[in-house]
């Protein structure tokens, strides 16, 4: 097994979710999900991405659930 098995890059996680890196790395700042580090790089476990995944499917847009 390899770690790409079992998270994405904060690239990877935006490409598919259809929003900027940045977007990504905001929410990764502000705490909105748990996120593992490899040096400098921020990896995002697939079942995050599937919890974000469906909150945009529900609401039409990722950060709908976020908002303070």
């Amino acid at each position: 097994m390899k770690i790409a098995d079992f998270f994405y890059t904060s690239g990877q996680t935006a490409e598919l979710l259809g929003v900027t890196r940045i977007t990504i790395l905001r929410w990764i700042k502000a705490n909105k999900f748990n996120v593992q580090y490899i040096g400098r790089e921020a990896l995002i476990p697939k079942w995050e991405f599937d919890l974000l995944k469906s909150i945009k499917q529900k609401n039409g847009e990722c950060n709908a659930e976020f908002r303070n």
